[in-house]
């Protein structure tokens, strides 16, 4: 963790930036789009902190070790567990939907598990794809 702290003007001019999803004296969380844009320009060989400074990040920001931790962490990810993981907002964190199958008709229940083995063949095919 990072032991610098914004200021409360730095915070307010990182919450007008449409990259930035919160923010508070400790982190900085940033959104989805910035992180796939973010890639996608790396990949690209597009310097670290060109990105940031071209995305309208201060120079506090694009000067900091955040964009080389922030740009390796999001890389590592995508290359290990794809995109799914890339993406750190809390709708992956909610409970799951629960289905009780004992109250499923037969036929009901073999369309279901078709269904999640057909999504399961698509997660695999997913998850052995490379990174260009």
């Amino acid at each position: 963790m990072s032991k610098r702290e914004y200021t409360k003007e730095q915070i307010e001019e990182l919450l007008k930036n449409p990259y930035v999803k919160d923010c508070s004296t400790k982190y900085i969380t940033f959104t989805d789009d910035f992180k796939v844009k973010a890639l996608g320009l790396d990949a690209e060989w597009v310097y670290h902190r060109e990105i940031f400074r071209n995305c309208g990040f201060s120079e506090y920001i694009s000067s900091s070790k955040i964009v080389n931790q922030s740009l390796w962490n999001w890389r590592h990810k995508f290359k290990t567990k794809w995109l799914y993981w890339l993406i750190n907002t809390q709708k992956w964190r909610k409970k799951k939907e629960i289905t009780n199958n004992s109250k499923m008709s037969l036929e009901e229940e073999i369309e279901y598990f078709k269904t999640e083995n057909a999504f399961l063949k698509e997660m695999y095919k997913l998850k052995h794809w490379q990174y260009p």
